[in-house]
């Protein structure tokens, strides 16, 4: 039980930290784009104030060494000290928490981009004979669009649901792979045999 326990705490800390990330580079992102026309002037005490909780917190979380950043000073940070200490941050998070959650919009890009054209390297791969099957096959079923998983968001109650999928993802690909090995080798058999 309490290993449960301390699982559910840990899938709490990194829900946290990734809020804080989000955080941290949605207010970069608004900074960069606001700069040119001004429009946040005099906010620049309430963005160190916040980005100082952010940093603060983060400590507290584990996620960065206690005195790798400074805090930024509430009444003298400009915009660009703001922007660029967020930056700092948000960047040290990313990379040394990165084995410790997923972002699932890369993920999905990624897996969509690996996963548009395998029906045509499967077919492609085919020995002869069953190109003809699978062609008649591909022509009644064209109507049959890919499955598509839209993940909207990682405040994830669903987290384990989307692990699952990726897992059960995972384990398709790797037959999809073995069963391709499988055929390359049986036509590189006949291509020897010829």
């Amino acid at each position: 039980m309490s290993n449960e326990r301390e699982a559910q705490k840990e899938i709490r800390r990194q829900k946290e930290i990734r809020q804080i990330l989000r955080l941290l580079e949605m207010t970069a992102r608004i900074i960069e784009t606001s700069a040119i026309t001004d429009q946040f002037s005099g906010s620049e005490e309430r963005c160190a104030r916040q980005f100082n909780n952010a940093l603060e917190l983060l400590t507290d979380l584990d996620a960065v060494p206690e005195d790798l950043f400074e805090p930024l000073e509430d009444h003298d940070a400009s915009f660009g000290d703001i922007c660029f200490a967020c930056h700092q941050v948000a960047a040290y998070v990313k990379e040394s928490c990165a084995d410790d959650f997923v972002d699932f919009t890369q993920i999905k890009k990624t897996i969509g981009d690996e996963l548009k054209d395998v029906k045509e390297v499967v077919r492609q791969s085919m020995p002869s004979f069953l190109k003809d099957v699978w062609s008649g096959q591909t022509q009644e079923n064209d109507a049959d669009a890919p499955e598509t998983v839209e993940i909207v968001s990682d405040d994830d109650e669903d987290a384990p649901a989307v692990e699952q999928r990726i897992a059960k993802l995972e384990g398709q690909m790797e037959t999809v792979v073995e069963i391709l090995q499988e055929i390359r080798t049986q036509q590189l058999d006949q291509n020897k045999e010829l």
